[in-house]
């Protein structure tokens, strides 16, 4: 019998920020893996590993790339992390892409608040409460109906399906953790006349980015994973009861994940390459991670790809409640299409309630562990006054038919032991009194059902009382239907790009899983394939008509025709930021009937850096877009302007950016524009749009965002739009550095350094000595407040100085040495020229010897460091998230013993130099970068 599983995990307390333990974190590995993208030529791989072989740099090939269409090159695996250095100057190496890794996908957590939660746990009052992460719980036939037709109605699928739309003709790939297609729901087969035709397993079940053992092959099946088989499964399914999205188009499924742990960007870079090559119209990656800039490997080759005249689809990312400017991998691609998700009116929500025959007519909630097996089952109640000591079966009878109520309190023992105990007696059902309030979960213990009591329940429940435990599945309305998801990534990109496209359903999808399994789950990993369905009935349509539409036009098509969505249920409340919503919900209805499109289908206004601030026109910027009319009529388009709310990245009074949901006001753009265009049939015209920014606090980086509508003056209900956004303050005065104690709470800012060892803190009055053997090293914990190009780690004299009013650098005046570590960038070479060579260009010369100066400041006169050398360096930093706990998403921390060159570290007194170059800077000024300086140490 097929199983549904919901997949939804609830806090069902209120979520604060969390603080991470920087006293248990570990150090930022060395990278040792990085795809080399080389220049054209003769049997360039053979020049390249000729010249690393006669450079006796030891490496493992991980992967060769060799697609002229969108990267030649390799991913190599070094066994020595201070070879790094050689790459750039490697004569057929024409860029360095450091090979970041992504963990893979996990259904969503959702959030209850606090007014949820109290109304949830009133005691005598029947309760819903939200299904737990793993419940198995056979949710009603009418429930996963309701949910589905909800799904295709909301997501206008089956507005499409009635237009005999079903994705016919249109081949869609996923590149994503494999799929199950042994699934009745996905056919049962791979292979010619199967669903799933086409595919690829890159990696074996073994592969995570700690082993990188690598076992490709042609079958892209997996069991251990689900993700995959529900994100194909939303738009393949081949049921009745659960129809696909697109259930006549052909699939395939790259593989790139194993069976546990992480996957690199290199594997996701030629999961897409491979779905290019076999010819994907349309390709779905619901998978990536936190990245800011649109230049990390995977989104340079998806934007190749959608270049060259395919679609790219993309998830926009979980990470809502970090707030406004983190953007996802490969989402930042340039053309490629993020999607957010939009929440459905209903949530499913678990019916635990408990009733007494001896107390007719009351119903007593309570909360069931994750897997919980005695649902629905009656039995007679039984207060265990000690289960600390030994529990006799005999006093009680058989323990099997009860159901044991114990304390929660530990004063005698703890509550491990008393369940321990009480399973030793062969007890089947325990239900725990939450004395003090302090637990959300019942514990899971092995061949014993647990559940949670309030003491307010557990005092009502007689003793020796028949009780039956009611665990009904089932749907509960919710007025967010509709509105974006409280978890959907917001942009924009660090380099100012608008991020998301678009949105769509995303919450709450029922799909198939492995082992003839379903699961309802949430994520934009589930609005991509809804929106990727969507363009595939598009497409088709098109191809009847015999149309080939480019991936900008399909795309505007698609985007133009969507309808903003507003921020919040309150009804006073405006629309979502456009870097939150794209250019709102699809409504393919609009999208097959369209007569006419404008592209950009988003206009990127930045930020206020480089723009005139005085005089007439101050702080203006221009845009033009391009109107198309697809039909054989001449037509007259009305132009409106439709603003949205305006964001704000930062907190009032602080560095730290905002976390959900952002502050927010109704200040708005000014747009000047021509009242009406006229298009002749089959034309187009430029429309010219100058944009004022709002006049509001730009310190706090307001985002402000909306639209321009287009309406045919024949027919009012013919209208299209397209999106701005920018930021009405200037990217580079945002602090990079956070100098607070915000995020720790521990009574000191960061950054600081410490002993690894014992976790002595160092400062001005206690100098440290440092072996660095083991780990007695030093470490160095610091965050991001915001996003850095270029960031980097040197060791200098502990004779250079920190200006304390102005926080610059100073050094005494000496000869350079010649002598001194290399100062000069390696692989950030060429950071400044990302954009330039971001769709392949020039090539980039490697071989600078460019100093890079730092914040050194002595009677205003710019000084050079003589640093003694790099200690780490990494390229295109996001910022740090304030919300979950976790370094590389909330924090960092640095350990030393040798320069990043791998050579060793005198004897000496030396001291950190910490420097991140700001938004727009010039990586050779000084100026543009922040600087934090550490106390002296000692090295013996």
């Amino acid at each position: 019998m097929p199983r549904l599983f919901i997949i939804l995990s609830f806090c069902l307390v209120a979520c604060t920020l969390a603080v991470s333990s920087w006293s248990d974190s570990r150090a930022i590995p060395k990278t040792t893996q990085y795809a080399l993208e080389l220049a054209d030529g003769h049997a360039p791989h053979d020049s390249l590993f000729q010249q690393l072989q006669s450079r006796d740099i030891p490496y493992t090939l991980t992967q060769s790339f060799n697609s002229p269409d969108l990267f030649v090159g390799a991913a190599i695996h070094l066994q020595n992390s201070d070879h790094s250095y050689h790459l750039p100057s490697l004569e057929s190496v024409k860029h360095v892409y450091p090979i970041n890794s992504f963990d893979s996908p996990n259904a969503f957590t959702e959030v209850v608040n606090t007014e949820q939660r109290n109304l949830a746990e009133s005691s005598f009052t029947p309760s819903l409460y939200p299904l737990v992460s793993g419940t198995q719980a056979q949710p009603s036939f009418y429930a996963v109906q309701t949910l589905s037709q909800s799904v295709l109605d909301m997501s206008g699928l089956a507005y499409a399906h009635a237009q005999n739309l079903t994705g016919s003709g249109i081949f869609i790939a996923f590149v994503d953790d494999g799929v199950d297609y042994s699934h009745p729901a996905l056919g049962g087969c791979f292979g010619a006349g199967c669903p799933i035709s086409r595919g690829w397993d890159l990696v074996g079940d073994a592969y995570n980015t700690t082993n990188n053992i690598l076992n490709p092959g042609p079958l892209p099946i997996t069991t251990c994973k689900s993700h995959g088989t529900s994100t194909l499964g939303f738009a393949a399914s081949q049921l009745r009861e659960l129809p696909g999205g697109a259930p006549n188009a052909t699939y395939g499924m790259y593989r790139i994940f194993g069976c546990h742990g992480s996957s690199g960007d290199d594997v996701l870079a030629m999961g897409l390459i491979r779905a290019y090559e076999d010819g994907a119209d349309i390709i779905n990656v619901s998978a990536g991670g936190p990245d800011g800039w649109t230049t990390s490997l995977p989104s340079v080759v998806a934007s190749r790809i959608v270049q060259r005249g395919r679609h790219v689809v993309t998830s926009a990312g979980n990470y809502g409640q970090q707030g406004l400017l983190y953007s996802n991998s490969p989402a930042g691609g340039i053309g490629v299409t993020p999607v957010a998700a939009l929440d459905l009116p209903y949530v499913p929500v678990l019916n635990a309630s408990l009733t007494v025959a001896e107390l007719p007519g009351e119903r007593f909630p309570y909360i069931p562990e994750e897997v919980f097996g005695a649902g629905n089952e009656t039995r007679r109640s039984y207060v265990v006054d000690d289960a600390c000591g030994g529990v006799s079966a005999a006093e009680m009878g058989s323990l099997d038919d009860l159901a044991l109520i114990i304390d929660s309190s530990t004063d005698e023992c703890d509550l491990s032991t008393k369940l321990a105990n009480l399973k030793t007696a062969n007890a089947s059902l325990v239900l725990i009194t939450d004395t003090h309030s302090n637990l959300t979960q019942a514990p899971h213990v092995g061949g014993l059902d647990t559940a949670l009591l309030r003491t307010s329940v557990a005092s009502a429940i007689p003793h020796n009382g028949t009780l039956t435990l009611h665990y009904t599945p089932q749907l509960t309305h919710i007025p967010r239907g509709g509105l974006v998801a409280q978890y959907s990534s917001m942009g924009p990109s660090a380099d100012g790009y608008g991020k998301p496209a678009v949105s769509a359903i995303g919450s709450n999808i029922p799909t198939p899983a492995p082992n003839n399994s379903y699961m309802i789950q949430s994520g934009t990993s589930f609005s991509a394939p809804v929106y990727a369905s969507l363009l595939a009935l598009l497409l088709e349509k098109h191809a009847i008509d015999d149309v080939h539409l480019s991936p900008e036009q399909a795309r505007a098509i698609m985007v133009n025709s969507a309808q903003s969505v507003r921020l919040a249920v309150d009804a006073d409340d405006g629309d979502a930021f456009t870097v939150l919503q794209g250019n709102g919900r699809t409504n393919i209805a609009r999208a097959l009937a369209a007569s006419a499109y404008a592209t950009p289908d988003i206009v990127n206004l930045n930020d206020t850096w480089g723009a005139d601030s005085t005089g007439a026109g101050a702080g203006e910027k221009s845009a033009q877009v391009q109107l198309v009319n697809l039909s054989q009529k001449r037509t007259t388009y009305t132009l409106a302007h439709h603003p949205a709310l305006t964001g704000y990245v930062l907190e009032e009074g602080t560095i730290q950016p905002s976390t959900y949901l952002p502050p927010y006001s109704n200040d708005t753009a000014t747009v000047k524009m021509a009242h009406s265009v006229s298009v002749e049939p089959l034309s187009s015209v430029d429309v010219d749009i100058v944009f004022t920014p709002p006049q509001c606090s730009d310190h706090r980086l307001p985002i402000y965002s909306g639209f321009i509508e287009f309406t045919d003056a024949q027919d009012v209900n013919n209208t299209l739009h397209i999106s701005y956004n920018g930021i009405a303050g200037n990217l580079s005065q945002m602090t990079i550095l956070d100098n607070t104690d915000d995020f720790f709470q521990q009574g000191f800012p960061v950054p600081f350094t410490y002993r690894s060892s014992d976790r002595t803190m160092l400062n001005d009055t206690n100098t440290l000595t440092f072996s660095l053997e083991d780990d007695d090293r030093p470490a160095l914990v610091y965050r991001l407040a915001g996003p850095s190009p270029y960031l980097r780690i040197d060791l200098v004299g502990a004779d250079t100085e920190r200006n304390r009013t102005t926080s610059s650098i100073t050094i005494p005046a000496q000869e350079s040495n010649n002598n001194s570590r290399r100062t000069s960038r390696s692989l950030a070479d060429g950071v400044m020229g990302w954009m330039a060579d971001l769709l392949g260009g020039t090539n980039i010369n490697t071989n600078t010897n460019t100093h890079v100066d730092s914040d050194v400041k002595n009677n205003s006169s710019t000084l050079t460091i003589n640093t003694l050398g790099i200690l780490y360096e990494e390229l295109g930093v996001s910022r740090n998230g304030f919300k979950g706990s976790g370094q590389g998403s909330s924090f960092y921390r640095y350990d030393m013993n040798t320069f990043a060159d791998g050579a060793p570290i005198p004897t000496g007194e030396y001291k950190f130099l910490l420097r991140a170059l700001k938004v727009h800077g010039d990586e050779h000024d000084s100026a543009d970068y922040e600087s934090w300086l550490s106390d002296a140490f000692k090295v013996i």
